[in-house]
């Protein structure tokens, strides 16, 4: 072997070694020796469950070999004609060869003709724990004809000691990676035990193949395969006095409070597991309970889900209809649903709380359940719907006295209404809202009925009067001290500025929001406020930088599941690229925005995915389809009762006909945007229909009548402060002056907007301007050319003309003499 290559295969060689890992073979001992210190032309490959205690061994390559990957596992049950979800089977096993050829042999004995997984349940073979231990489970596997894998491990087991044997089963009670610590934690039949004796052992175990190790933090970490936890467990029997040990170490680590990530909760979450193991439900609920706040403001919603429903389903079982923590885990549980976007699932559980409440008789109960659900028809898109069930929660609360509710009450009666575009609706009950939370001294539902009103005149186009509410609210905010609502303001504040086209303003609001989201870990607000940042720097034509926002914005939707806050993610990305002329791509964008809406039920962001890709398909000239789409759109927002949507469709139909040359449909769709914009106070979207009116008809020709309509644009944006948009119609204004031929006032316009685009940092703007000016000046020079020599020939003009009118008397004259 020295003079020539060869390559040795030695397998299952644990079987060579004792139980202290020596070797039990001289030969054996012998041949290994000489071959660290001589073999370096041939090769040996080695397969063993236990590595040899003999020096020189480190250095040789050691891979440790895992199960099968999920389609791989699916493959090897294929090729036996196994069918079934054949991936997720693999998952559970983890892979492990063995068991996978034994469940295929067993289903093909058993069912011939259909070896499908779901006949597993049919042996009574429904979990991995009966996979291991019953005796149907077996097969051929070195010889012996029934072999099981709790037979193999069982190799393994019995070749520990005995104090190993404990140390590994009694750790199997942790699900999770467990240090020397939690080790030593449910060790206390050995009272003397050194924690370095602790992790001897378990580096024993882990040479041993029952356990896997790594090293974090200069500390190691232990944990089980999926396989060999299910086996330790098995052979652990009865666990409750071990679940209370675990117990007992996880309230001894737990931190109390300033939690930053989930990990620092999760003492909190194993102890809840413990407790759910121990059959006491109720304890951990309470346990959950303590850190609801905590995940719902940092946007951990599925592991609320998750955990809500595991509680739901035994008190479901347990028939404990008049046990409040059941109700509370049913609101609760709809509520992590409903900010996941899964509105069905909300609805459902919110309906069963409802049931339960109005049984019992608990009318404050019933009420908060009525308000829940109205937020998720809300949310839903469906309106009317959720004017019902919030009308029904106010009715309660007014009737019981409950004056905290019937503030909230009037608030989301406010929220519906603003998305309709009742404005003046939503005004007046958020200061109905607002009365209220004053007169109970509720600082928090003050400042949330201040945002709220913020938005309202936001939405309305009056900027000033929502720069104030949202600085009642802000200063509200600071003095409690809520940080997330402070945010919020912050928020508002950037998104008004926006509006005013005062761009560098709104991205400083935008950046204090994102600086509090993330210093109190609101992962949701902080994916809000990079989508924010995404909008204003499209606006500023900075598209890099906004596709980068969008995107950040984007992928904290996906880790925390909000699916609706996944697809406006999407939303903005489209604008971006739509924006820079990249139409395909701005299609697939609001294309999968749309997927996900119709998905989740969301009528509203439906609606508003349709706009978007008609304005997609009005860009590339493609005016059937955007006219198509902005009917999708329309249709939607007149089914839910969007008024301030349906104005806006109406405008986006009138520009694709405008665009099409068909001026009379254009005017038409102009003025019935026009008639509902002044029908529900709706300043800025009038503006914009008078704009869009001025536009038709310069487009006709008639130039005095455009005029007239940018002009009572002009007045508006004025009034409303919104000076981006007052640039754009001074801009407008010029275009039209000029084909009037009224040169100066046409230059004063065009003065006016460069002022304002410079004074809002738009330099693109400033330049338009700066070649309309110069266009001026060049087509002044010919007009005063004519001028002067107008001026210079008259008098010749008029000499001419007295000498041809005294030639014409003079003839006369003749004639008659």
């Amino acid at each position: 072997m020295q003079r020539h290559r060869h390559l040795i295969i030695i397998d299952n060689l644990e079987s060579l070694l004792g139980e202290d890992g020596s070797w039990n073979n001289e030969f054996y001992q012998q041949f290994f020796t000489a071959w660290i210190e001589k073999g370096d032309t041939s090769k040996i490959i080695v397969t063993t469950r236990e590595k040899p205690k003999t020096r020189g061994f480190n250095r040789w390559r050691w891979i440790e070999l895992k199960g099968l990957k999920p389609p791989e596992g699916a493959q090897l049950l294929a090729e036996s004609q196994i069918t079934g979800d054949l991936e997720n089977f693999s998952r559970r096993v983890d892979g492990h060869p063995l068991l996978l050829r034994l469940v295929a042999d067993l289903l093909l004995a058993e069912f011939p003709q259909n070896p499908s997984l779901e006949r597993l349940a049919d042996l009574g073979l429904g979990n991995l724990s009966q996979l291991l231990s019953d005796s149907q489970v077996v097969g051929i596997h070195r010889g012996e004809e029934t072999v099981g894998i709790a037979l193999v491990l069982d190799a393994s087991f019995q070749r520990l000691s005995q104090r190993q044997q404990e140390l590994f089963t009694k750790t199997s009670i942790y699900r999770r990676e467990f240090d020397s610590l939690a080790a030593k934690a449910v060790m206390d039949n050995y009272p003397e035990i050194a924690l370095s004796e602790i992790t001897a052992d378990l580096r024993e175990l882990q040479r041993r193949s029952l356990l896997e190790e790594k090293e974090e933090n200069r500390q190691r970490i232990f944990s089980f395969q999926p396989l060999v936890w299910e086996y330790a467990q098995y052979k652990a029997g009865d666990q409750r006095e071990l679940h209370q040990k675990a117990i007992a170490y996880y309230l001894s680590i737990a931190q109390p409070d300033s939690w930053e990530i989930l990990n620092d909760v999760q003492p909190y979450l194993e102890i809840f597991y413990h407790h759910y193991q121990l059959t006491e439900y109720d304890n951990a609920f309470d346990i959950l309970r303590a850190i609801d706040d905590f995940l719902t403001r940092r946007g951990y919603y599925q592991t609320l889900a998750d955990y809500y429903l595991e509680l739901v389903t035994v008190y479901q079982q347990q028939e404990e209809q008049t046990n409040w923590k059941y109700t509370a885990s049913l609101t609760s549980l709809g509520n992590a649903y409903g900010s996941l976007g899964e509105y069905q699932k909300a609805i459902e559980f919110h309906q069963q709380s409802l049931a339960i409440k109005r049984e019992i008789g608990d009318r404050g109960g019933e009420a908060k359940s009525y308000g829940n659900l109205g937020v998720v028809y809300y949310l839903l898109g469906k309106y009317q719907k959720a004017i019902e069930f919030h009308q029904q929660s106010l009715a309660i609360t007014l009737e019981i006295g409950d004056r905290g509710g019937e503030a909230a009450s009037y608030n989301n009666l406010g929220l519906v209404y603003k998305f309709l575009g009742e404005y003046q609706k939503a005004i007046e009950f958020y200061q109905q809202s607002l009365e209220i939370t004053r007169e109970i001294d509720d600082q928090g539902g003050e400042a949330a009925s201040y945002n709220n009103l913020g938005i309202v005149y936001d939405s309305l186009g009056e900027y000033q009067k929502a720069i104030e509410f949202y600085q009642q609210s802000l200063a509200i905010e600071r003095k409690i001290g809520n940080r997330k609502g402070e945010a919020y303001s912050y928020m508002g504040l950037g998104n008004v500025y926006d509006s005013l086209g005062e761009y560098q303003k709104a991205i400083e609001f935008h950046q204090q929001s994102l600086a509090i989201t993330r210093e109190i870990g609101d992962r949701g607000g902080e994916a809000y406020s990079y989508n924010n940042l995404g909008i204003v720097y499209d606006s500023l034509g900075e598209y890099q930088k906004a596709s980068e926002f969008h995107q950040q914005s984007l992928a904290i939707f996906r880790e925390i599941f909000d699916r609706g806050g996944e697809a406006y993610s999407y939303m903005g990305l489209g604008n971006v690229y739509k924006s820079l002329g990249e139409y395909q791509k701005a299609s697939e964008f609001h294309q999968q925005s749309l997927a996900i809406f119709r998905e989740i039920f969301d009528r509203g962001g439906e609606a508003k995915s349709y706009n978007n890709l008609g304005i997609v398909y009005d860009s590339l000239g493609e005016y059937q389809k955007a006219i198509e789409f902005y009917q999708q759109s329309l249709a939607i927002k007149r089914e839910i009762g969007d008024r301030g949507g349906e104005a806006k469709s109406y405008n986006n139909l009138g520009n694709v006909y405008l665009s099409l040359g068909e001026y009379q449909k254009a005017s038409e769709f102009y003025q019935q945007s026009l008639a509902i914009t002044r029908e529900i106070g709706d300043r800025w979207g009038e503006a914009a229909s008078y704009n869009n009116l001025g536009s038709v008809y310069g487009s006709l020709g008639e130039y005095q009548k455009a005029s007239e309509f940018y002009q009572q644009s002009l007045a508006i944006l004025r009034e409303i402060r919104d000076r981006g948009g007052e640039a754009k119609a001074w801009f407008s204004l010029g275009l039209t002056y000029y084909k009037l031929d009224r040169i100066s006032e046409a230059k004063e316009a065009f003065l006016q907007s460069r002022e304002l685009f410079q004074a809002l940092g738009l330099a693109g703007y400033v330049q338009k301007c700066d070649d309309k000016i110069r266009q001026l000046e060049t087509r002044k020079y010919p007009l005063i050319v004519a001028f002067f020599l107008g001026v210079v020939m008259f008098p010749f003009v008029l000499i001419g003309g007295i000498i041809v009118a005294l030639w014409r008397l003079l003839k006369r004259w003749l004639r008659k003499a």
